[in-house]
């Protein structure tokens, strides 16, 4: 049985524009060949109606005496509907005969030859016998008659509604695949949150896991860092007193990495104060020699002082571990706006390809590292309303960005 596909994971942002436009340029297509059929169809009508009224003329002049062609197009005159606006009788040399309504010639008249008989007259009666020409009447006018019609300007256009149907389906199909663009970024969204919050209820639980093996964990560690502890005092010999320091060292890394997983469990709660971050950053820095702290004493921030320091801690001690002996930390920090930011640089191999990688839990470049610590910084940041960012450092190395509401901020 073929294997369904998961339209979960499709690219909606991609198909649904795709097929909005492979529709509008079908809608449009059909647009424009309904426009072209309707416009040939009023053009055959017009030719149609033109081709009658030249035959109605042709009629009549067969019938009637030579010089009357005024008073013919006269009486064909009160038939004759728009767009046709004038008629213009002329002979087989040019000249004009006979003219009704508007003829103005810049108008571009439409010619249509007439013949009205080798005789030219009624009843077989010839119009070019001098006997029965009438004074000024011009000569050699046998067979041969052209009618020019004359068109309103707007006469080959077709209605406003057929007009408008190709614009309107441009726009209706523009619409239609804004909406689908809008649609597919929509669904994406839905999809991207739908992945975090199942992110997050894996995370909670993985947390309320890892707190209750850590809880669990906590005393019998204890009971072992203790033991060892009382061992080395007691044993005399130098091997077996190191091999129970070494117990020691390393009950201590697990009891942090345990107490590091316990901050993680736990929903931060911050108590937010005004902090001055030139002082206080000062103090953590104080201890640190490869620590350069500039930050103007004027720059306050809004935060929990206890969530401050143990994010910049973390941050100092991610830095420190990637930065040479012979180079230095620096911090600085400055408002912009309604919130403070503080860099924290170092001159380390940088953060790779995917700096938002460094903050997904269990995610470490140190061998030593837990993978937590960024995760919890940036918890940290983002329960005191702030941010926290990796990026490239000019020059290599990694630059920490860490955003936090300015200490004029209302709570």
């Amino acid at each position: 049985m073929a294997q369904q596909p998961d339209l979960r994971n499709c690219r909606w942002d991609v198909l649904l524009p795709s097929a909005a436009a492979v529709v509008a340029a079908l809608l449009i297509g059909l647009a424009s060949l309904a426009g072209y059929a309707f416009k040939q169809r009023e053009a055959l009508a017009l030719d149609g109606r033109v081709l009658g009224l030249a035959h109605r003329v042709e009629s009549r002049l067969r019938e009637t005496d030579q010089g009357a062609e005024q008073e013919l197009l006269e009486s064909l005159w009160q038939e004759v509907q728009q767009p046709i606006i004038g008629l213009c009788l002329r002979d087989g040399e040019g000249q004009s005969l006979a003219e009704v309504g508007e003829t103005d010639p810049t108008l571009s008249p439409r010619p249509i030859d007439l013949f009205v008989g080798p005789m030219g007259g009624p009843r077989g009666r010839p119009w070019n016998i001098d006997s029965q020409r009438t004074p000024g009447q011009p000569r050699s006018r046998r067979g041969r008659r052209t009618l020019e019609v004359f068109l309103s300007p707007g006469a080959a256009s077709p209605p406003l509604p057929i007009r408008l149907l190709l614009p309107s389906s441009v726009a209706v199909g523009l619409g239609l695949v804004a909406l689908a663009v809008l649609g597919g970024r929509l669904l994406i969204r839905q999809r991207h949150e739908a992945e975090v919050e199942a992110d997050r209820r894996r995370l909670e639980a993985l947390g309320r896991a890892g707190a209750g093996l850590a809880h669990q964990l906590k005393n019998p560690l204890a009971t072992i860092k203790g033991s060892a502890q009382l061992l080395g005092e007691r044993i005399k010999e130098s091997d077996p007193r190191d091999r129970a320091q070494a117990i020691v060292v390393q009950a201590d890394r697990m009891d942090r990495m345990l107490s590091t997983l316990l901050d993680f469990a736990r929903p931060p709660v911050p108590e937010v104060t005004t902090v001055n971050l030139a002082q206080s950053l000062s103090a953590l820095a104080r201890n640190m020699s490869q620590v350069r702290c500039d930050i103007p004493g004027s720059v306050e921030t809004r935060v929990d002082p206890d969530h401050l320091d143990h994010i910049v801690e973390n941050l100092l001690s991610n830095a420190l571990s990637h930065t040479p002996d012979d180079s230095a930390v620096e911090i600085s920090g400055h408002s912009v706006g309604d919130t403070v930011e503080i860099q924290i640089s170092d001159q380390g191999p940088g953060p790779g390809d995917d700096p938002e990688e460094l903050f997904q839990p269990y995610v470490t470049h140190r061998p030593d590292g837990a993978g937590l610590g960024l995760t919890i910084a940036r918890t940290l940041a983002e329960a005191n309303g702030g941010s926290l960012t990796l990026g490239h450092r000019n020059g290599g190395g990694t630059t920490a960005v860490l955003t936090l509401p300015a200490g004029d901020t209302e709570q």
